[in-house]
């Protein structure tokens, strides 16, 4: 995780954290994933190519209301390659086997075209702009404006 991106500040541009400095980070946030899964307080999945088995990125879901909201991302070397809408997609699947899940959404930054590309080609919706929702310290300390995507169980 730490060497495919979690360093990487154009992996880490539109997100709510800074790339890590250091293996230490990285081990910590791998702890903060697994606990939240042992408390079903959310589910994190690393995603990896089929023919090298590389580490390419990871998908989280965390329970919110009456479903789930995604986060997600992907080493810089495989965007555009289709495989974060297919990541999406399965967790969109898993997510719907849960009787009392009726949506999944995501927020991304409006200036972020690939992540709600993504998200569109999994079927999700723009819903609405979110102003001021996330502070992206990579960009600015200041909130900024989000889009939110959701798709639903009778979509």
């Amino acid at each position: 995780m730490f060497t495919a991106y979690a360093q990487d500040p154009a992996v880490t541009r539109y997100l709510m954290w800074r790339p890590h400095a250091n293996i230490a980070e990285t081990e910590a946030v791998i702890d903060r994933f697994l606990t939240a899964w042992e408390r079903q307080e959310g589910f994190c999945w690393f995603l990896f190519t089929n023919d090298t088995d590389e580490m390419i990125g990871s998908i989280a879901a965390r329970p919110e209301n009456n479903g789930f909201n995604l986060g997600f991302l992907l080493a810089c070397p495989h965007w555009g390659n289709g495989y974060m809408p297919e990541a999406i997609g399965a967790v969109v699947e898993w997510a719907f086997t849960e009787p009392w899940v009726s949506r999944v959404s995501a927020a991304c930054d409006i200036e972020n075209y690939s992540s709600a590309r993504a998200l569109e080609k999994a079927g999700f919706v723009r819903e609405r702009i979110l102003h001021e929702f996330l502070v992206h310290p990579n960009i600015s300390s200041a909130p900024r404006n989000c889009f939110e995507y959701t798709i639903t169980r009778s979509l």
